[in-house]
């Protein structure tokens, strides 16, 4: 039998908070129940959600969107130039001396599967990591062969310069969240909070195998997203690809990626696809990913002894 990590998320940045919530209605919603009470509670908190959703995804048409959107179209337009030249180099050149300067670079992109259609926390991941590749001195000598030092370097920096303004985001340092975002933030996290409880005295007086089960995944998918947040924080990265399905992830060695987005796309980091992270997720922004917080308490007590109602 598992229970519910009651851990409040109600300090999350948003993008975070967001990867959280929506891990947290996706695993839920596949319990089969007869329950009617946990049907009821189920359906408010989806309700909540969907509010909160719309008030996010309304939240996100902020300048820093704008602004990581501009700069996520510069960027793949630099990748984009950045392979085709070395798939030019690599397959329009008999020469082996010349040749192989654009499959070692081509093949770097190849390694980390680079799209610019991924969430913004994953462009941003597999970036960095390409990058630590073309430091070598193989690489880099490479690069000046095909003229694309500072094509490479200018998208170090716009790489770097998304970070910073999806971090700035993360952090709300912004009038984001207030009125109707927060307002619907801070009805999701009390209902949600009271619904953990009324599981978790579920779990403890009749035990029911799907709940132990979404249990289970969702602490898991919570301990990922803090983590993300801890790794942000310090500003490096989690070894995992991005999260897909209610917060699970894939390990893939040598990929630092985030929870939750690509710009004007709601979902996680984990995080925005945003989510800013994830939440964001997920623009995606996760926008946002995965990659929000919230100053309230949840609250939430189960009113009744009875479990069946």
């Amino acid at each position: 039998m598992v229970k519910f990590n009651e851990k409040s998320p109600s300090h999350f940045p948003l993008a975070y908070f967001y990867s959280a919530m929506d891990s947290f209605v996706k695993r839920i919603g596949n319990v089969e129940t007869s329950l009617p009470r946990l049907i009821q509670m189920r359906q408010e908190v989806n309700a909540l959600w969907q509010a909160f959703d719309d008030a996010y995804t309304r939240s996100l048409k902020s300048m820093s969107t704008k602004t990581v959107s501009d700069l996520d179209k510069l960027r793949d337009n630099y990748v984009w130039v950045i392979e085709h030249v070395a798939d030019l180099w690599a397959e329009k050149l008999d020469e082996d001396e010349l040749n192989i300067h654009g499959r070692r670079v081509k093949q770097a992109f190849k390694d980390f599967d680079f799209r610019a259609t991924e969430a913004l926390v994953a462009e941003n991941a597999k970036i960095q990591n390409i990058e630590q590749v073309f430091a070598s001195p193989e690489l880099q000598a490479d690069l000046a062969a095909m003229g694309l030092t500072e094509l490479n370097s200018r998208l170090v920096a716009i790489t770097q310069q998304i970070i910073q303004v999806m971090s700035e985001r993360n952090e709300e340092q912004s009038t984001i969240v207030v009125g109707e975002l927060k307002t619907a933030r801070d009805a999701l996290t009390q209902k949600y909070a009271a619904f953990l409880i009324y599981l978790n005295a579920v779990q403890e007086l009749q035990p029911e195998e799907q709940i132990s089960m979404a249990a289970q995944y969702y602490n898991q998918d919570l301990q990922k997203v803090e983590m993300q947040l801890a790794q942000s924080r310090k500003g490096g990265g989690v070894s995992d690809k991005p999260q897909s399905d209610g917060g699970s992830q894939s390990g893939q060695s040598g990929q630092n990626t985030q929870t939750g987005d690509n710009t004007g796309n709601n979902g996680q980091q984990t995080g925005d696809n945003t989510d800013d992270n994830g939440q964001q997720t997920g623009d995606n922004t996760g926008n946002d990913n995965p990659g929000g917080d919230n100053n309230d308490n949840p609250g939430g007590d189960i009113n009744d002894g009875g479990l069946d109602d």
